[in-house]
């Protein structure tokens, strides 16, 4: 099996994937993440922060894909699970499961892998969105299809370059969560090899397939998204209403005490090693207790991803944030929790069971760790 990520590799990776394309045998499905879609109209002339989802489908159709699934999806699986997890770690009353640190951020998990082991223990075990996204898409279009999940190939659409190790990652059985990973700019780069202009290509749809995300899914693609995305879902699953919190700002450390219930809850969301040395700190001494912390490498979140458009600022970076909350607002009208997502209702009754059940924990949480 290839360990092949294409890093600095574009034009092998393009001639890579159009031979994917043109194995009939093959079924080749890709997924956006939710950056994505607020920063790729820069290579074409679009102002920074213009939700462009359905054109980015579209440029994906046009280079060969039949099938395009919303990273999102991912996302709302995932704080699905990890509200269950942070929910059943409450009611046994186990500090020692706490604190929990999220798992999305490949550009954290390295680094904390390297520079704090012990900090490492604490990540949540659930994949990252990405991950899951890539898990579901091999395994559920092998069930609708009856073809060998070898034969559906997982691609996808990154803000960060960093997500191409997350290829390597592998089941217990030693298949892949993800075949191929292309960042935002080297899909414009692909994109305008093959003659193919953004501005001019129709708007696409998701795959009928899995063709639905929700409001917090999106959201976790800036700052703040995946901890605003964890209260409301542990809030609606406890059936209570939650205090009124905001997450949606770009300060690069955002502490928040929230009660849900019966629960009270210490969160912090975190962009930035520096902003994340600081808090490990006061965490380490005592002087701060969380029962949850989103740390993300990037300024702003995955928006400032080192896969991104260049060249970036402060003010770009502000627009894309801006732009991606907007983006999940729109998803409202579809679902703003993850439960409410009937894409996901439909894969937890035909593919996973609940949250936590064994078959969950087979397709969407991390098995032999390559990092």
């Amino acid at each position: 099996m290839s360990t092949e990520i294409y890093l600095n590799k574009p034009e092998e990776l393009f001639a890579a994937l159009e031979k994917e394309l043109a194995d009939p045998e093959n079924t080749v499905v890709v997924q956006i993440a939710p950056a994505v879609r607020v920063a790729i109209g820069e290579e074409f002339g679009y102002p920074s922060g213009e939700d462009l989802t359905f054109k980015t489908i579209g440029l994906l159709n046009a280079l060969g894909f039949k099938h395009v699934v919303d990273t999102p999806l991912g996302a709302d699986i995932n704080i699905y699970e990890e509200a269950y997890e942070i929910l059943n770690a409450l009611e046994r009353k186990d500090d020692n499961y706490f604190p929990i640190f999220n798992s999305c951020c490949i550009g954290w998990r390295l680094y904390c892998s390297r520079a704090h082991q012990k900090v490492c223990q604490h990540i949540s075990p659930i994949a990252s969105p990405h991950m899951i996204t890539g898990s579901v898409i091999k395994h559920y279009f092998s069930k609708k299809l009856n073809k060998p999940k070898e034969k559906i190939i997982s691609v996808s659409i990154m803000p960060c370059v960093l997500k191409k190790y997350e290829s390597l990652e592998r089941f217990s059985d030693g298949s892949t969560y993800i075949d191929y990973v292309v960042t935002t700019r080297e899909l414009a780069q692909w994109a305008k090899k093959r003659g193919l202009d953004l501005r001019k290509v129709n708007e696409g749809k998701f795959s009928e397939f899995l063709p639905n995300s929700s409001k917090d899914g999106v959201g976790f693609g800036v700052t703040g998204g995946l901890v605003e995305a964890l209260l409301t879902t542990m809030a609606h699953i406890l059936e209570v209403k939650k205090e009124a919190e905001s997450f949606r700002t770009n300060e690069p450390i955002k502490e928040r005490q929230v009660k849900i219930g019966e629960y009270t809850l210490n969160v912090v969301s975190i962009n930035g090693f520096g902003n994340f040395e600081k808090v490990l700190k006061e965490i380490e001494s005592g002087e701060r207790k969380f029962h949850f912390v989103e740390v993300m490498n990037c300024p702003y979140g995955c928006v400032g991803g080192p896969g991104q458009p260049l060249p970036v600022n402060d003010e770009i970076l502000k627009a894309r944030a801006a732009g991606l909350r907007l983006a999940a607002d729109k998803k409202r009208s579809i679902a703003i929790v993850p439960q409410e997502n009937p894409t996901v209702q439909m894969l937890y009754r035909e593919l996973l069971g609940r949250p936590g059940s064994e078959k969950a924990r087979e397709l969407l949480y991390f098995h032999k760790i390559k990092l």
